[in-house]
């Protein structure tokens, strides 16, 4: 007969697999996802080209585009480059004592995913939640997009401008090329009508 120390004891086990799954379910969704915007980012920079990527992630994070070139020449992705930026990019601001330099908190990054720990055990590591920092990734996605639309429309305007320069010039030497129309295509004379003869003057009626 089972006591009844040892049964409480098996339905507290029960209980606490049963409170975890909903965590470990959770943990593997935020996992998937952070995958998702890695695979997204690596998609983007395909679009945008390497060298423009760069320059976004120089802008945003304040890093010469040597040093990130030296994190996508370590066999790198241009997902895992850009996820790693952002989380390091927090680690500095929630752990500046530990981690005063961007550079610091990459190499303790680097050192967790050499150990080839996901984004959920280092988030957890580092004691972050690993929900916010997504939002946090997605948020520096977003920037990098919004930066990459607002060169592009600069670089519109000045492409439109000089556009509009080059056929107002050509306008001009087509309009001094061309002859005006032959002098309205000299339109012959017309000839001129004939005098109407004059009418015969009317017999005056004999009178009876």
């Amino acid at each position: 007969m089972i006591k009844k120390p040892l049964i409480f004891l098996l339905c507290a086990m029960s209980a606490g697999l049963c409170a975890g799954r909903p965590a470990l379910a959770q943990s593997d969704a935020d996992e998937t996802r952070m995958q998702a915007m890695q695979r997204e980012t690596d998609n983007d920079v395909v679009k945008r080209g390497q060298q423009k990527h760069i320059e976004l992630l120089s802008k945003q994070f304040q890093l010469p585009g040597s040093e990130i070139e030296k994190f996508r020449n370590g066999g790198q992705g241009w997902g895992e480059v850009t996820i790693r930026l952002a989380l390091a990019d927090k680690l500095t601001k929630t752990d500046p004592t530990n981690f005063p330099t961007l550079s610091a908190a990459q190499e303790r990054i680097g050192t967790l995913r050499d150990d080839g720990k996901g984004w959920g055990s280092i988030s957890k590591e580092l004691g972050f939640k690993l929900g916010p920092l997504i939002s946090d990734v997605r948020h520096s996605m977003n920037e990098l997009r919004r930066d990459l639309h607002q060169d592009q429309l600069t670089a519109g305007k000045g492409d439109d401008r000089g556009d509009i320069q080059r056929e107002t010039r050509g306008e001009r030497m087509e309009r001094a090329q061309r002859p005006e129309r032959l002098e309205r295509l000299e339109r012959p004379e017309r000839p001129e009508k004939p005098e109407r003869p004059d009418r015969p003057e009317k017999p005056e009626h004999i009178k009876r």
